[in-house]
């Protein structure tokens, strides 16, 4: 197996610790709102996760600048669904949650293996 398909599965494990065990803990925030100390506390776990994860295969001044960008993205891609499903008052519990989530894991996916082509 090549390193960058470890790098990224490694990344994307990473999202799911993330996303689902470490945002458990953390109660619902106002993402919608560019400043929300929530959003960036949840863009900071991905943050600080990413840079651990990449530490095990590059140097700590890339892990940072790697770590820099996932925070930056992941920032704007949650800012983005949140304001989404605010305009549209789109329910968590409907189909149409669902499908913007999906596009939302596909954006995250996406920076995830723009860090493994620009590595």
């Amino acid at each position: 197996m090549e390193l960058e398909t470890i790098i990224l599965f490694a990344l994307m494990c990473k999202h799911a610790v993330a996303d689902l065990a470490v945002q458990s803990f953390r109660v619902p925030s106002r993402k919608h709102l560019y400043f929300n100390r929530g959003l960036h506390l949840h863009s900071l776990d991905h943050s600080v996760l990413t840079f651990i994860t990449l530490l095990f295969f590059i140097n700590p001044l890339s892990a940072v600048l790697f770590a820099i960008l996932d925070y930056i993205c992941h920032w704007h891609i949650d800012f983005t669904k949140s304001n989404i499903l605010k305009k549209f008052n789109i329910s968590r519990e409907g189909p149409a949650f669902w499908r913007l989530q999906t596009f939302d894991q596909i954006f995250h996916y996406a920076t995830y293996a723009l860090i493994v082509f620009l590595m």
